[in-house]
């Protein structure tokens, strides 16, 4: 297991990541023409390229068995209200293939957010996951992030309700060393 700043020629694979586990964020009640239009508009290798090329986005790959199988992408923009903070960090994605589930690659990826967090300063990671995530909303919480808001996301025609997360970041004991070791 190996995660590594994303490169161009990774946004192929990024895309394709995206298409396989964007529905498992979802409430499952959102209509599939609804996924299939938000994957088509926003989850594709032009615009992972625009990402990778964005100077507040930092994209990380996991990479297992030789291949791209998971990745993690930061984001340096404006963090809603809810997030009290001087410097937040948006964890604007974490997405692991489903045979990659419990492996231990999501707490490399999310070890890895902390790390950045650190590396540029910032006081709170923040980020948002769908209410009915439960899976996500229990990994969160798990790694330490509160609920502090709630917002709206939209996916083609249908409205999400997201729960608004943050947790502290802090350069000390908190900082999960084992995880990084692995991400490394």
């Amino acid at each position: 297991m190996k995660i590594r700043a994303a490169v161009v020629s990774d946004a192929p694979r990024l895309a394709q990541i995206s298409a396989a586990t964007f529905a498992l964020a979802c409430p499952p009640s959102t209509p599939q023409a609804d996924l299939d239009a938000y994957i088509a508009e926003e989850l594709t290798a032009a615009r992972f390229e625009a990402h990778l090329a964005c100077s507040t986005k930092r994209v990380f790959v996991a990479e297992a068995d030789d291949a791209v199988v998971g990745y993690l992408m930061l984001s340096e923009e404006r963090a809603p209200a809810e997030v009290s903070a001087m410097r937040p960090l948006g964890l604007q994605r974490l997405y692991v293939l489903q045979p990659y589930h419990g492996s231990g690659l999501a707490q490399a990826l999310m070890a890895r957010a902390l790390q950045d967090a650190v590396d540029q300063g910032c006081d709170v990671l923040w980020l948002s996951v769908s209410v009915q995530n439960d899976r996500g909303l229990a990994f969160y919480r798990k790694h330490g992030f509160e609920v502090v808001g709630e917002q709206r996301f939209q996916v083609g025609a249908d409205i999400h309700r997201d729960s608004v997360m943050c947790r502290r970041v802090e350069a000390s004991a908190d900082t999960p060393t084992d995880a990084l070791a692995t991400a490394r």
